[in-house]
């Protein structure tokens, strides 16, 4: 149940940055959204005080935002500059 919760949470994050860095198109939408529940993922295993399957606690749920709006600011700077040199 954790696994799902830490997944949402990261991936509606994802969404509302796509809205606030105003990614309009489809792929930046859905890239944002991915990198913000890998994210999260990621963040939440490495904190790890309470295995996901069985639920998660809240400085994993925490970790589990800051990972989130990490990816999501990486992924938006790297398509920024990608974006730039062509």
């Amino acid at each position: 149940m954790g696994l799902l919760i830490v997944l949402f949470v990261g991936a509606t994050l994802g969404w509302l940055s796509a809205i606030v860095i105003d990614r309009d198109d489809r792929s930046g939408t859905s890239s944002c959204v991915v990198a913000g529940a890998l994210g999260a993922l990621l963040a939440a295993v490495a904190v790890g005080q309470v295995p996901l399957l069985i639920g998660v606690s809240p400085t994993q749920l925490f970790s589990g935002v800051l990972g989130a709006l990490a990816a999501v600011a990486g992924i938006s700077i790297f398509q920024r500059r990608s974006r730039k040199r062509i």
